[in-house]
């Protein structure tokens, strides 16, 4: 037996019981333990579930992966190497374009030779010709540009082969009027000019004549926000009104805007007084003449162009050139298109005209429309 003394006082603890508790702290030490090793285990077993989870889950999505990957080969099969019959075939179809563009182009020559017969060739290139040819040495081409005939589109192209630009893309209007960098036949001095005149490629782009002209007046006087934004055809304009307009207001003489079609065409088919103002060749230039600008019967040119069959034109003269596969001939939609062929709108503006203007109007243009083989308009009497 032991002794304990506390707060003065004695009492005693048997052997037994002191056994007992001793027992009793062990086996709850035992408890403890299992309990201990009963959570270890359950973690474990928890996160070896979890694992094996994440792990079918990736399994899944490992076969739905192949199954789209299958799925996609199956609907886009590797392509078929061409057969002989097929690489035939298709040198054939290339070959025959060709020849059909290259008599083509002999009609639209012979035609215009014959035109020729009526104006007398320019003993040399006239100088307001010269001003209007684009030469690109690298690929040895000369273009003459015709205001209103797709012009921007051939300044994008020729800038990419003067390696000024990487591609067409995105060129703008603008950008290819400021800033290209191509030299003008009148860069050139006169041996210069004499083996471009026998070594290059030349052409240039023809479009219905009349048309032409209404192309002009919608792009450049009748749509009011670009009129005031380009100064450079407000002088035209004030002429217009000054002579043509009966009682014009002061504000309609000092800004020139919103000259009528009719006036625009008394401007038009009254050359003397044209002369008092159309001074320089710049901009006047998109309603003179298309003889007149490229002197066709004096240039003999590779290729005569037209912008009713432009698409097939630009195909045939790029795959001559050889750089098809480095420009393109991109839509009207890059320019500044007024879809002034369509009947509807041709039948408009027209209709405003009366006998005398519409005589007047054929009399100036009739040159081009013999030239370049276009159809007499209906409506000129």
């Amino acid at each position: 037996m032991l002794r304990s003394f506390d707060a003065g006082y004695t009492y005693s603890i048997p052997f037994r019981s002191l056994g007992q508790i001793c027992k009793m702290r062990i086996r709850m030490s035992r408890s403890l333990s299992r309990m201990i090793g009963a959570c270890i285990l359950a973690i474990a077993f928890l996160s070896m579930w979890e694992l094996y989870y994440h792990m079918s889950m990736n399994d899944e999505a490992t076969v739905d992966v192949q199954k789209q990957s299958l799925n996609q080969i199956r609907v886009q099969p590797p392509a078929k190497k061409k057969t002989m019959e097929e690489m035939q075939k298709a040198q054939s179809s290339h070959l025959d374009f060709m020849k059909e563009q290259a008599e083509i182009q002999r009609n639209r020559r012979r035609l215009l030779d014959n035109a020729c017969a009526d104006i007398p060739p320019d003993d040399e290139i006239p100088m307001y010709t010269k001003r209007h040819i684009y030469v690109v040495d690298q690929y040895k081409i000369a273009y003459c540009f015709v205001p209103k005939v797709g012009c921007s589109n051939w300044k994008r192209i020729l800038m990419v082969l003067n390696g000024d630009r990487d591609s067409v893309d995105g060129l703008t209007s603008n950008e290819v009027h400021l800033h290209a960098k191509m030299k003008f036949l009148s860069d050139y001095d006169e041996d210069q000019q004499e083996q471009i005149l026998k070594k290059y490629h030349w052409f240039f782009f023809v479009r219905e004549p009349i048309k032409r002209a209404l192309s002009v007046y919608r792009n450049k006087f009748e749509n009011y926000e670009y009129f005031l934004s380009n100064k450079y055809f407000h002088r035209f304009g004030k002429e217009i009104i000054k002579k043509w307009r009966k009682n014009p207001s002061k504000e309609a003489l000092e800004s020139g805007a919103n000259a009528t079609w009719p006036e625009f065409v008394d401007y038009l088919t009254h050359p003397d007084e044209r002369e008092k103002v159309e001074k320089d060749t710049h901009f006047s230039d998109h309603w003179r003449e298309m003889y007149k600008i490229c002197s066709p019967c004096t240039v003999n040119y590779d290729f005569i162009g037209k912008l009713e069959t432009v698409q097939t034109d630009a195909k045939y003269l790029l795959k001559t050139w050889g750089v098809e596969g480095k420009v393109s001939y991109l839509s009207s939609d890059t320019s500044r298109p007024t879809n002034s062929s369509s009947h509807a709108t041709y039948d408009k503006y027209f209709g405003k005209l009366g006998k005398q203007e519409l005589t007047r109007l054929w009399d100036l243009y009739k040159p081009d429309y013999a030239l370049f083989n276009y159809t007499k308009p209906e409506i000129i009497p």
